[in-house]
């Protein structure tokens, strides 16, 4: 019991926390009162901790930065045929991995109720296979026709720039990846059910859609190895989900073993690799363009990519979407897969000497969303988190 004089008790508090073990947490009594008082360590080890705090809250962070730098330091180790085989590893087991756990996780009637969302599906959907090609289209036509009409227009220069311009618009006929988007939206703890709807739906309208979208802009023919895409989407995408759906309900797993999978850091460990691995690749390649144009190119796609994450947003808001399936939509609608690009790139512009120019806005533009997304996580997730008292008949 303390002095209830106001002096003797701040020379008694004094004394209390310059005993307090290892200068942490203590309780007194001060005028009959019980008080919980923490006191703060030396300076030096409160840096440290501070430090550390930072680690641990942004590791996902410090380890994308780190994951590209081990890229720049070793690209051959994650390129094709090299030595972590990522054309096995990553694009099969690792894609296939991240579809089991998803299956492991999700209730049936979450993925019943997620299919049943049509407005958001539409959303996603035309924003990214009708109305991303109709303004990148548009914009591209008007500056190729500014380019031919003008002094110079055909220059080695300029022509390196219309073959960037065909190479953007081939990118915004591109439908959205299966996999980068269902991480990221997990990550953010958006609506995980309607990633893996649209992701896979959407990797088979590409199939469909794309190559007519790319001729149609193109105006060349492409013969398509349908059957072959479709075959590699059941194996990497539907066979997985499948069997995590079996083995969820099967009984192999009890529900409370399940709860103590760290299925979210698993997620974001496939996603450091996937972004070294995709890093490798574009370290790799050599430029065909200046470095002038390859930085102007990298503005004019991150802008592009932050303008349309921001009229997706809008118009979920303008329909009334909750906070969990805008995220899913940000994501899934605006993200472009490199995976069906390239070989339609290929086909469409056989022979083409301006082949390498017109594939490196795909191969900037694919690490970019991964880098960006990644770097939105924690914001969009206290988003998300800020929307959680949401009206729930609000539309889905």
């Amino acid at each position: 019991q303390f002095s209830d004089s106001p002096m003797v008790a701040s020379a008694e508090l004094r004394h209390s926390a310059a005993a307090a073990p290892n200068n942490g947490a203590y309780k007194i009594k001060v005028n009959g009162v019980k008080v919980q008082r923490t006191v703060r360590k030396s300076q030096g080890g409160s840096a440290l901790h501070r430090i550390v705090r930072f680690a641990r809250a942004q590791w996902f962070i410090l380890c994308v930065f780190a994951s590209i730098g081990l890229a720049k330091m070793a690209p051959w180790v994650g390129v094709k045929g090299g030595p972590l085989k990522p054309e096995f590893t990553v694009k099969i087991l690792g894609v296939g991995a991240i579809f089991f756990m998803s299956g492991l996780s999700l209730k049936t009637e979450e993925l019943a109720k997620a299919a049943m969302q049509v407005n958001l599906h539409a959303t996603i959907q035309g924003f990214s296979l009708a109305v991303t090609p109709l303004l990148v289209c548009t914009v591209a036509g008007f500056l190729e026709s500014i380019i031919n009409t003008a002094p110079g227009g055909g220059s080695s220069g300029m022509e390196d720039v219309l073959s960037l311009l065909m190479g953007i618009k081939v990118l915004s006929c591109l439908p959205p990846p299966v996999s980068t988007g269902l991480i990221l939206t997990k990550e953010t703890d958006g609506n995980e059910a309607a990633a893996i709807f649209n992701g896979t739906i959407g990797a088979f309208m590409g199939v469909i859609f794309t190559p007519m979208l790319v001729m149609a802009v193109t105006g060349g023919s492409a013969d398509v190895p349908i059957a072959n895409i479709i075959k590699k989407l059941f194996i990497t995408v539907v066979a997985p989900l499948l069997a995590g759906q079996l083995t969820k309900y099967s009984g192999v797993f009890s529900a409370k073993f399940l709860k103590t999978i760290p299925f979210s850091t698993m997620r974001s460990l496939i996603l450091l690799t996937i972004i070294y691995t995709t890093f490798c690749g574009t370290f790799m390649k050599e430029l065909e363009i200046t470095m002038g144009y390859f930085f102007g190119l990298v503005g004019v796609l991150l802008l592009q990519q932050v303008s349309n994450m921001f009229l997706v947003k809008s118009i979920c808001a303008a329909q009334g979407m909750k906070r969990t399936d805008t995220v899913a939509a940000m994501f899934c609608a605006v993200h472009k897969s490199l995976t069906l690009g390239m070989p339609i790139t290929g086909i469409v512009f056989e022979g083409d000497p301006k082949l390498a120019v017109i594939t490196i806005p795909l191969l900037v533009y694919h690490p970019m969303q991964i880098l960006l997304g990644s770097l939105l996580v924690p914001t969009l997730k206290k988003w998300v988190a800020g929307g959680q008292n949401e009206d729930p008949t609000r539309k889905g």
